[in-house]
């Protein structure tokens, strides 16, 4: 009788043996661990070269850092530098121009000719007119300023010359005329006596006159060689504006009853800070034509 035979059992197989040169890496990694695998892989030569080329690149980009803030501060500070010196030129030119006295130009009523110096003790306005309008040497168009001088030969004040014609000028009046000349000249038909006067301001020089047009005539009467005794003073003297050969006046025309004369009184402003009383257009052109001349 067969006996069984029992089946051989096999025993399990044993797992295989990790090699023991074989590194076992964690899933989670540094940066360090990943340079240093770096470094066991690559070529040594390369690494050092590529940490030369990053610590140049480095050193360029702190140097183009630097340059940047350098190029600002110089900017800030020459601006800077720009404003403090428009300062100072500023503060300087304020300074000066506090410490400069500017210089006006003497008042003048223009170049004219000058007759011989008249000795205003000595004489009336009514006597120098008499005289003055019968010359017969006067050029015809050409004005010419009567010097009236004092006893010590110096030229009339302008308060003088206001007290030898027998004018009572308003001091508003006044205050705008800086120098007042008598003068006569020869139109070719008479010679005709005007009052030139230089004015500090054309423009409250000729509201002054406006404001004084009721006793323009008596003011300047006798300097005019304008006969009032026939002439009704409480007659309205009331100016007109009209234009001569181009020259804005006012004129004021009365008539004498007695003789039945008329006689005009006109004033205008001429360029140059002029103004001109006279009793004719053509005195008053000849006059306005010898300043234009003169410049």
């Amino acid at each position: 009788m067969d006996t069984e035979q029992p089946i051989p059992t096999v025993p399990p197989a044993a797992p295989a043996a990790v090699p023991a040169t074989e590194e076992h890496r964690p899933l989670a990694h540094t940066y360090q661990d990943d340079l240093n695998q770096a470094m066991d892989v690559t070529d040594p030569a390369a690494v050092q070269k590529m940490l030369a080329d990053a610590r140049d690149e480095e050193m360029i980009e702190a140097a183009r850092t630097e340059t940047q803030h350098e190029r600002r501060w110089y900017g800030l500070t020459s601006f800077l530098l720009i404003l403090l010196a428009l300062a100072a030129l500023a503060y300087g030119t304020y300074y000066y121009m506090r410490l400069t006295v500017k210089v006006q130009p003497a008042p003048s009523v223009g170049a004219f000719q000058t007759s011989p110096a008249i000795v205003a003790s000595s004489t009336s306005i009514q006597q120098v007119l008499a005289t003055m309008t019968a010359a017969t040497d006067l050029p015809v168009g050409k004005p010419e300023l009567i010097t009236l001088v004092t006893d010590n030969n110096v030229q009339l004040t302008n308060s003088q010359l206001y007290d030898f014609i027998g004018a009572t000028v308003p001091e508003p009046l006044q205050a705008v005329i800086a120098v007042a000349r008598l003068g006569v000249v020869n139109t070719g038909k008479d010679i005709v006596p005007f009052i030139v006067a230089s004015v500090n301001d054309q423009d409250k020089a000729s509201n002054e006159f406006l404001i004084a047009e009721p006793s323009l005539l008596q003011m300047f009467y006798q300097a005019l060689n304008i006969d009032i005794s026939g002439i009704q003073q409480t007659t309205p003297q009331t100016f007109q504006s009209q234009y001569f050969n181009n020259i804005a006046v006012r004129t004021f025309t009365v008539t004498n009853a007695t003789t039945g004369q008329q006689h005009t009184l006109l004033y205008g402003a001429i360029p140059n800070n002029v103004m001109v009383i006279t009793t004719t257009p053509d005195a008053l052109k000849a006059v306005y034509d010898s300043i234009i001349n003169q410049h």
